[in-house]
C-alpha cells in the first residue's frame, strides 16, 4: 500500500487558501476516484474548512489512538545526521504519523501506548560542531513534543540503531540508556519530573533490560548477566549472575525482551537460543533451544538480518529470521522466519516471507501481526503469523529503515 506523507513532525491541514475552490472542486468531482483515499478525504476537509472560511486556521490531525498493532518504522537514512521515524497503524496499513530525529536516535514506546520517545543526538552545524543530546518525548497522536530532556555533558555515547541499549522501567516513569564511553554507564531520566537524573557507572556490560522499576540487568563480556538495583540517593548496588553461555556462543546484537513478563530471548548466530525469566528480579536460566537441525546448520543454514528475532508474550512464541548463507553474512537478510515454542522448544512451522527481510517485529494482542522489515526494499510487509499469508505492506519508507518497535501492551 503506497502511502502519502508531509516531511514534518506532524501532519498538518492544508490550509484552504493554498486550494482554489475550483481546483477542490475539480478534484472532488473526478470519476477516475474508485475509493476515496486519504488524499481526497483531506480534500473534502479542506474544502469544509474553506466554507467555514476557516482557510487561516489550519489545525493539526490526530492520528487514531494507540493500540497494540501500532507500529514504529526508525529510518537511520545508512547513519544520516538526520534520520526518522514512520508511524504505522498496523490494521490499516497506513502511516499515520512521522517525527524527525537526529544521529543513530534510540526509540522507545511506553508500554501503555500513552507516549513514544526518542534518545538523539544533535549537532550545531548538522554533521559537525557541537553534539546535544536530549530525550524527548512526544504525543502519540499529534506527534508534538510533551517533554524535551537535556542531557548534560554529551553522555548519550553514540552506540548505534540497537534495541535494549535504551530502554523504559515497566512503570513508564524512567528511562535508562547505555554510556559506551569514556567508561561504561548507565543514564537515567525522570520522566515525571523531565530531567536528567545521575550516571551509573558498571562493568563491561551492554544492553539494558529492566526487570522491575528500580531494578536491571545488562550483559557482560564473561557471558554472565549483571544485576543493577537503583538505590535511594545514588546508592546503587551491582553484581553478576552465573555464567550462561560459553565464551564461543556469540549472540547477536538485537536480543528480545519483553519487560511485561521479564522474559529475554537471545539467539546466536548459529540459531543457538538462550532464554531467561527476569520477573522476579533475580535471573532465572531457561533451556537453552536449537532453532535449527544439525542438518540444516550443514546446509548453510543461520539467522541473519538486522533485527533479528521477536517473541509474543502471551503464546510464547518465538520468530527468528533464516535463511542459507555463507560465514560471516549474518547481517545479511532472510527469506524465512522460524516460528518456535519458547516453552517447549519446538519448532512450529516456518514462514516463507518471499522478501529479503532485515528485521522482525509482533505486535502483542491476542491475534498478533508479524512485521518483516525490508531495508532494501523500504517496505513494512505485515503477515499472519498462523497462516504465513502476508496480508498487507507499507512503502516508501525513507531511505533505508532497519527498527521495528511496538508496546509491549
Amino acid at each position: 500500500m503506497t502511502h502519502a506523507y508531509m516531511p514534518a513532525r506532524q501532519m498538518l491541514r492544508i490550509g484552504s487558501a493554498l486550494l482554489g475552490s475550483a481546483a477542490l472542486a475539480a478534484l472532488l468531482s473526478s470519476s477516475a476516484i474508485a475509493a476515496e483515499s486519504l488524499g481526497v478525504a483531506t480534500a473534502k476537509e479542506n474544502a469544509a474548512h474553506l466554507a467555514a472560511g476557516k482557510e487561516d486556521e489550519p489545525t493539526v490531525l490526530k492520528a487514531p489512538a494507540p493500540d497494540a498493532r501500532r507500529v514504529y518504522v526508525y529510518d537511520a537514512k545508512h547513519f544520516a545526521a538526520i534520520s526518522q521515524q514512520f508511524v504505522i497503524d498496523g490494521n490499516s496499513g497506513r502511516v499515520v504519523g512521522m517525527n524527525d530525529s537526529g544521529f543513530m536516535a534510540n526509540p522507545f514506546v511506553a508500554s501503555d501506548g500513552s507516549f513514544v520517545g526518542m534518545a538523539s543526538s544533535v549537532f550545531s552545524r548538522i554533521a559537525r560542531g557541537k553534539r546535544e543530546d536530549y530525550v524527548e518525548l512526544l504525543d502519540p497522536q499529534t506527534y508534538e513534543p510533551i517533554a524535551d530532556i537535556a542531557l548534560p555533558n554529551a553522555p548519550r555515547f553514540l552506540v548505534g540503531t540497537y534495541p535494549w541499549m535504551t530502554a523504559l522501567t515497566p512503570n513508564n516513569k524512567t528511562l535508562l540508556f547505555y554510556q559506551f564511553a569514556p567508561s561504561p554507564a548507565v543514564g537515567v531520566v525522570d520522566l515525571q519530573a523531565k530531567k536528567f537524573d545521575r550516571m551509573i557507572k558498571v562493568a563491561d556490560c551492554y544492553h539494558v533490560f529492566p526487570a522491575k522499576d528500580d531494578t536491571f540487568f545488562m550483559h557482560c563480556r564473561d557471558g554472565s548477566l549483571l544485576k543493577v538495583s537503583m538505590g535511594q540517593n545514588g546508592k546503587d548496588e551491582t553484581k553478576k549472575t552465573e555464567v550462561f553461555h560459553k565464551e564461543n556462543e556469540f549472540l547477536i546484537n538485537h536480543p528480545a525482551y519483553s519487560p511485561k513478563n521479564g522474559r529475554l530471548v537471545w539467539p546466536t548466530y548459529t540459531g543457538k537460543i538462550f532464554q531467561a525469566d527476569l520477573s522476579s528480579g533475580e535471573a532465572k536460566f531457561l533451556a537453552p533451544i536449537e532453532a535449527l537441525t544439525d542438518a540444516e546448520k550443514k546446509d548453510g543454514w543461520a539467522p541473519g538480518g538486522w533485527q533479528q528475532v521477536a517473541y509474543h508474550r502471551e503464546s510464547e512464541q518465538i520468530f527468528l529470521l533464516v535463511d542459507k548463507r555463507a560465514d560471516h553474512k549474518h547481517k545479511a537478510p532472510s527469506r524465512f522466519a522460524l516460528v518456535i515454542d519458547a516453552k517447549t522448544g519446538k519448532r512450529i512451522r516456518k514462514i516463507e516471507l518471499g522478501h529479503e527481510i532485515d528485521s522482525v517485529g509482533v505486535s502483542q494482542d491476542a491475534k498478533p501481526q508479524l512485521y518483516a522489515l525490508s531495508t532494501g526494499a523500504r517496505t513494512l510487509f505485515i503477515f499472519d503469523p498462523e497462516t504465513g499469508k502476508e496480508t498487507n505492506k507499507v512503502d516508501q519508507l525513507g531511505t533505508g529503515p532497519q527498527v521495528i518497535t511496538t508496546a509491549d501492551m
